[in-house]
């Protein structure tokens, strides 16, 4: 089977939920990899996309997936934390970004234990790192500019987080951590990788190894090793190798008028931008390493970026920087400020 450009992103947008609102939060496909958040609040809003009511009340925030914070159902934390425990000392060097590290599952796994130990109450990111850093093995340890001092490398305390069973709490201000109760201990081995290949190509796909490696963080050779030998079958984009689970048929859904996504969206996470973007100007705007903004798609395709800010404590405003004519934003706009419980909204372009 070979499928157009056109078909795998129509059909992404239709299992992403965007050609349709739909009423309860909980069972959104896109749960099954968590949502990812910002500091803005960015996941309330890619809530906002898909819901008539949107609300995150109900999700556990961690830091989980290439150690940033998602929203996740919280009945499936513990299973998460072991799909992605790390394989080898070669993967979790590779999730750390952190080469100079000798035995580095151990190292995690000393990290992650002492993190439980640590957070008997709720504790700030501070708190944690300061009474983290003498007993954490000298490898990890690095010196911090900002901070003025030496600290565990925090790609490596991130990817502690979850094995150690801590959760966010969304009402504070500062980053603060409490113990997920009922925790069954840091995990002895990866557990369930292959559900999460299924899951990320049944959102994501038709894809490969190498877009399954860069989402979660590791290298195309450690997911080869362990690509799974059975549910998948093998397809082509326009005459490119890919994989999509044998339970899923490619949709051909009814793109959306509009949709405002926001910069760590769901959808946006697709680890083939060429094929979601090919536009080089383009994939440079929406997928800066800082300030990315958010997408806006138009038809099935992304027609411009925007970024938001609140005016007057009251307006949410969004900047549009299109990149061919867009449709009238406004409605969509006013969605996004009543699920930041704002009372007004507008639009201006660059």
């Amino acid at each position: 089977m070979d499928f157009t450009r056109q078909q795998v992103l129509f059909h992404r947008i239709h299992q992403h939920e965007l050609d349709r609102r739909v009423a309860g939060a909980a069972e959104l496909a896109v749960f099954s990899l968590g949502v990812q958040d910002n500091t803005s609040g960015s996941a309330l809003l890619s809530l906002a996309a898909r819901l008539s009511s949107p609300s995150t009340d109900e999700f556990t925030v961690t830091w989980s997936v290439r150690g940033a914070p998602h929203l996740h159902r919280a009945g499936e934390l513990k299973a998460f934390a072991r799909a992605l425990w790390p394989w080898s000392d070669a993967d979790a060097r590779a999730r750390a970004a952190r080469p100079k590290v000798d035995d580095m599952v151990a190292a995690l796994r000393h990290i992650a234990t002492a993190m439980r130990s640590i957070v008997t109450k709720p504790m700030t990111k501070g708190d944690v790192s300061k009474a983290l850093t003498p007993l954490a093995p000298k490898q990890t340890i690095e010196a911090c500019r900002s901070c003025q001092t030496e600290h565990v490398s925090d790609p490596i305390f991130r990817l502690g987080a979850l094995p150690a069973g801590l959760r966010i709490l969304p009402e504070e201000k500062t980053v603060t951590f409490e113990r997920i109760h009922g925790w069954p201990g840091i995990p002895r081995k990866t557990a369930g990788f292959d559900e999460l290949v299924h899951r990320y190509l049944t959102l994501h796909g038709p894809a490969g190894p190498s877009e399954v490696a860069g989402y979660f963080g590791t290298t195309t050779r450690e997911v080869r090793k362990r690509w799974p030998k059975e549910g998948l079958v093998e397809v082509t984009v326009e005459g490119r190798q890919a994989w999509l689970p044998e339970d899923v048929e490619i949709v051909d859904a009814e793109p959306p008028d509009v949709r405002l996504l926001p910069p760590t969206d769901p959808y946006l996470q697709a680890r083939d931008r060429d094929l979601l973007l090919p536009d080089k100007a383009a994939q440079k705007d929406i997928f800066r390493i800082l300030g990315r903004r958010g997408a806006i798609l138009v038809d099935g395709e992304i027609a411009g970026s925007w970024q938001g800010r609140v005016v007057s404590g009251k307006r949410f405003e969004v900047t549009a920087t299109p990149y061919r004519p867009l449709p009238d934003l406004l409605p969509e706009t006013q969605i996004l400020a009543q699920a930041k419980g704002l009372s007004d909204a507008s639009v201006k372009s660059d």
